[in-house]
């Protein structure tokens, strides 16, 4: 069967899923199955993608629908995957899974509509990974905030529809923006390149761009444009503040798959439209990116070891650790880019991991404050083993997959760091994130997995707390898999990804060595100057 058939069907099988799941509301349990066999039939989609994969940079089961034969040449849901999009493809499939697990006993209301609502939300992560047409991924990119909005506003806690709207404003003002700066890439190609007619193709407005790049002047405001929405996204600091707040409010999937998917949409939208389209403007801003990265990297780590809430420690810590992947995309390495890109989905597996063992918690004791336990290893073995696994996938332990996004991240940092002084303080300042991570990581697990045996107040003492069952040893299995694949073997999906990232941000790479380059004679020539002057005195 042709690649680009099963990536149509992996990725509209969600929507008939959805309608089952409508359909079969008045039985819960034939929900949670039809659910579970959906998201199932999408993973192994996923998994003969990644299969299929070619290995040689270039993208692979592309459709390319049909043109509109109008001014606006919009190609109909145009997709296809590469080396970067096929591993969030992959994680989201995945992931998804998790999340259908971790719900299976937690969401007892309107569940149809619940399992409903999470295939929406997986049919758009997996259509804005493999959309060809800026059209077709703006689409996508906005249709994730309607599921996520019921998700949170209908089966949250006590704010939920606070913190619905919250998510829904921030992320909808800023996306506006971003579609502004995508129209205005558009209409600058359609200029600048004479064309006949507008074109949305992605590949084709990167051919053509490069040959006729944007003003740098330009490129500047159309760069602050997409990064309102895709800063918002990721989220970076200071435009992070909605995110601690639905993570909190959130049901357990809801969380799971926002820390694991949808936070990386933003990162996604840098490297496939900011970095490549606009590279004279990532050169120029690179140095702000990099202080608000590691502003996020600090502030984050800091905020989470104030925390008294497990779900706010660990999205706080998200805040922290998605400082890393933007400190090395903006690095403009390529040990840095490449780290970015492994460090997306090495955070979407171990923080995903995290807040589902949180919701396994909460669904036992219904608290999730780090004071009301201690000693829990005497009771639950098997979560102390997975909670300690991906508390050292997230500190980065070598070993595991946290390590070696981690460790490139920094060295490509540190690459960068020899171009100023500047960047040098940057550099060095990272590494503080990595001693705070495992500072407040360590010390949730050794609180309240460790030490004597303390359960919350008010627990019915009565009723025995069981270990996880296999159903929840079932959704954490795959994720515990992927830490040691990736922790020690990262060679696999470095060697898919490299062509990809490459390719993206090979112009802004360039940019930057010549601003280095145009830097260095005014440096010589100053230091001439203060020469001459001390001799003449």
């Amino acid at each position: 069967m042709q690649p680009e058939i099963i990536l149509i069907a992996t990725l509209l099988l969600p929507l008939p899923g959805a309608l089952l799941m409508w359909v079969l509301a008045p039985s819960d349990k034939s929900v949670r199955w039809a659910a579970l066999g959906t998201t199932l039939l999408i993973l192994v989609g996923a998994i003969v993608l990644v299969v299929m994969n070619p290995n040689n940079g270039e993208p692979y089961a592309i459709h390319d629908g049909p043109h509109s034969s109008t001014f606006l040449d919009v190609q109909f849901f145009s997709v296809g995957l590469d080396g970067l999009g096929l591993w969030l493809f992959l994680l989201s499939a995945v992931l998804m899974v998790t999340a259908v697990l971790v719900s299976w006993t937690a969401i007892k209301e309107r569940v149809g509509l619940f399992y409903g609502m999470l295939l929406l939300l997986e049919f758009g992560c997996l259509g804005v990974f493999t959309a060809r047409d800026i059209i077709l991924f703006y689409v996508f990119f906005e249709f994730t905030l309607i599921p996520l909005f019921f998700l949170i506003g209908i089966w949250g806690s006590e704010d939920r529809r606070y913190a619905a709207i919250k998510f829904f404003l921030f992320t909808l003002a800023g996306s506006m923006l971003t579609f502004l700066g995508l129209l205005a890439i558009v209409l600058f190609d359609y200029s600048i390149n004479q064309r006949a007619t507008l074109v949305f193709s992605i590949p084709d407005l990167m051919e053509g761009l490069a040959d006729h790049p944007i003003p740098a002047n330009w490129q500047v405001w159309i760069f602050l444009a997409l990064f309102a929405g895709f800063a918002i996204k990721v989220p970076l600091f200071p435009v992070h503040t909605w995110l601690p707040l639905a993570h909190v409010q959130a049901p357990t999937a809801g969380s799971v798959f926002l820390a694991g998917i949808l936070l990386k949409i933003g990162v996604y939208g840098f490297l496939r439209f900011s970095v490549p389209f606009l590279p004279t403007a990532t050169a120029l801003c690179m140095p702000w990116l990099l202080w608000l990265s590691v502003i996020g990297i600090i502030y984050g780590a800091l905020v989470a070891l104030a925390q008294t809430d497990m779900k706010k420690l660990i999205a706080y810590s998200s805040v922290s650790h998605l400082g890393y992947c933007t400190l090395g995309l903006f690095a403009l390495t390529p040990l840095g880019v490449q780290g970015s890109a492994l460090q997306m989905i090495n955070h979407g597996i171990s923080t995903g991991a995290l807040f589902a063992l949180v919701g396994m918690l909460y669904e036992r004791y219904h608290t999730r404050e780090i004071s009301q336990y201690g000693g829990l290893a005497q009771r639950f073995p098997r979560m102390t083993f997975f909670m300690v696994l991906f508390t050292f996938s997230a500190i980065g332990l070598p070993g595991t997959n946290g390590f070696a996004g981690e460790f490139l991240i920094l060295v490509g940092m540190f690459q960068r760091g020899w171009m100023s002084p500047e960047l040098m303080v940057i550099a060095v300042l990272s590494v503080l994130g990595v001693v705070l991570g495992a500072w407040y990581m360590l010390s949730l697990v050794k609180r309240v997995f460790f030490g004597p045996l303390r359960e919350p107040r008010g627990h019915d003492n009565s009723k025995p707390v069981s270990d996880l069952n296999i159903r929840e040893v079932g959704a954490l299995l795959p994720l515990a898999v992927f830490v040691f694949w990736i922790g020690l073997y990262p060679k696999f999906f470095l060697d898919r990804m490299a062509p990809t990232l490459d390719r993206l941000t090979k112009a802004a790479e360039e940019e930057v060595r010549h601003l280095d380059m145009d830097s260095e004679p005014q440096a010589t020539s100053n230091r001439v100057d203060t020469e001459s002057i001390a001799r003449v005195r």
